[in-house]
């Protein structure tokens, strides 16, 4: 129904008890899926900050950060198929980097699939730019794929 995908995603913390839900958009979502281990352990970090978009109470999204210092990196994130196009990841990342700002961070990084060019569109939407390649950085098929390296400088200073 299209009334279904229209509605609006609450974004709240990641939980334990989310993981499974988490894991089924990651399988979906990504060619080189995470493993529940790999949240389990970012739940339990206190420089990672997780979250997950919600529609009626399920989760359809989830977002991923590494916070050092004065630097934010997205680790990962990835959107249920049935809820791609709807603008959950752009609500995701636009929280990001304003909590990002308001706990002084001077900059977000980020990689992306070179051929995710949907992705890099929108990231240079929000304020990213590139700044580098990493080769060969993603696995692909029974090859590598390069990975675009773009920043959201957040702080006018900051160069």
């Amino acid at each position: 129904m299209a009334s279904d995908r229209t509605r609006v995603a609450a974004i709240r913390a990641m939980e334990l008890e989310d993981v499974d839900a988490v894991m089924a958009i990651e399988t979906a979502a990504q060619l080189t899926p995470w493993n529940g281990t790999h949240f389990c352990d970012c739940l339990g970090n206190a420089n990672y900050l997780c979250q997950v978009a919600t529609v009626d109470d399920v989760p359809a999204a989830f977002l991923i950060l590494s916070r050092i210092l004065d630097e934010t990196h997205v680790l990962n994130i990835a959107v249920a198929p049935a809820w791609q196009r709807h603008g959950i990841a752009r609500r995701l990342l636009q929280q990001a980097l304003s909590a990002a700002r308001a706990d002084a961070m001077t900059v977000v990084y980020l990689e992306v699939r070179e051929s995710n060019q949907s992705a890099q569109a929108l990231y240079r939407q929000l304020g990213f730019e590139v700044c580098g390649v990493r080769k060969n950085y993603y696995r692909k098929g029974d090859g590598h794929e390069n990975a675009v390296l773009m920043q959201c400088l957040l702080t006018s200073g900051h160069k």
